[in-house]
């Protein structure tokens, strides 16, 4: 056996949005083919159960409902004059909701860590501090921008989306040393995808149609079926409904010959291959699949505070269009269509900005910490 088999490597996440959670397991399986003992853990899971409904629960409502309280709750948790009261109220929280994790970690005594959401880096950065956890700790940032909860004394090394995301951790008091721009991490599917001619096929989408894909996540929220109801004569819709059933059975009860409703699927690299522009919220993980797959975004319906970041990002870097409200959805994705010049130009500046390595490139480190 040798030392790096021998080696204990600990990948966190939380099942708070699907993202998180995907750049985990992406993680997860590149590492698992260079080292023998690698592991994920939820940090969710190990929350009390009222504690844990409402994390996860609550996050949903939240963004599904009251938008404009996510954003006064993201500014303010944001906001450097508030820090100390900030940074004592998580604290609490973490310890009082997370007691079972910290003991898991300390249990587990990992030699790395390696975590893909906020709440788990700060618990692990706190256990290391307080409770004489020994892991080398390196946080995965899952946006282009930074809040201040992904910052932590006792985090070894920040994995940066962006040039510009390292830029808001130094600014944030990181040393640069402590910085490597890595981009998000992709699952390995989005690098091994079959031709178009040949997904068109398997999944009897039609050849030579404009083709727009219409996703917004695992839920599945925005005025979907709106927009769908507004494009259906202009051009082919593929439209990911999520876990929103209600969603999906509206869009297959309207039997439109250009509309292909799907549930939550688990093939986007195939519905991005055969599409020419996407209308979707700016997700950090989304923003980034689509990236590598020279997708063009229209980016609409977006929670304050790390949507808003990611989409300004992919607008100022030429990926992206953002629009508000049906009539400028309909009017970007015909200007698209219209202007082969525009969409071509859209996709170099994606493939541009892709990081296809970047999986890769996070597993690497590894080596350097143990």
């Amino acid at each position: 056996m040798t030392v790096e088999d021998s080696k204990k490597i600990l990948i966190l996440y939380a099942t708070a949005g699907s993202g998180h959670k995907k750049a985990a397991e992406a993680i997860f399986h590149k590492a698992k083919s260079a080292y023998r003992n690698v592991h994920t853990a939820d940090v969710v899971k190990y929350m009390p159960f009222l504690v844990r409904k409402l994390y996860s629960d609550g996050y949903t409502f939240v963004i599904s409902h009251l938008p404009w309280l996510w954003a006064v709750m993201y500014r303010l948790s944001d906001s450097p004059r508030l820090s100390w009261i900030n940074v004592g109220l998580r604290r609490f929280m973490d310890v009082m909701a997370c007691r079972s994790f910290v003991r898991f970690l300390l249990d587990e005594d990992p030699d790395i860590i390696i975590s893909t959401q906020f709440l788990a880096s700060e618990i692990a950065a706190y256990a290391k501090i307080k409770k004489r956890l020994k892991a080398r700790i390196i946080t995965v940032v899952t946006d282009y921008g930074v809040h201040n909860f992904w910052v932590n004394p006792g985090t070894d090394l920040y994995c940066a989306a962006a040039p510009s995301t390292k830029d808001i951790l130094m600014k944030k008091g990181i040393s640069e040393s402590q910085i490597v721009v890595t981009g998000i991490p992709l699952d390995e599917k989005f690098l091994h995808v079959d031709e178009a001619a040949a997904v068109r096929k398997k999944l009897e989408v039609k050849e030579g149609v404009f083709t727009v894909l219409v996703a917004t996540g695992g839920i599945g929220i925005g005025p979907i079926a709106e927009i769908a109801d507004r494009l259906k004569n202009d051009a082919q819709l593929l439209v990911v409904c999520g876990h929103n059933k209600k969603l999906h059975q509206a869009l297959t009860d309207m039997r439109h010959p250009h509309i292909k409703a799907f549930g939550f699927v688990d093939n986007m690299q195939e519905l991005m291959r055969v599409s020419d522009v996407m209308v979707t919220k700016a997700g950090g993980l989304s923003v980034t699949e689509a990236l590598n797959m020279e997708l063009p975004m229209i980016l609409f319906c977006l929670l304050p505070g790390q949507e808003t970041i990611n989409a300004n990002t992919m607008q100022a870097l030429g990926a992206g269009r953002i629009v508000s409200g049906l009539e400028a959805i309909e009017k970007e994705v015909l200007d698209f269509k219209k202007n082969e010049q525009k969409l071509y130009a859209f996709r170099a500046n994606c493939r541009a900005l892709a990081r296809p390595a970047s999986t890769v490139d996070i597993v690497n480190l590894i080596e350097a910490q143990l």
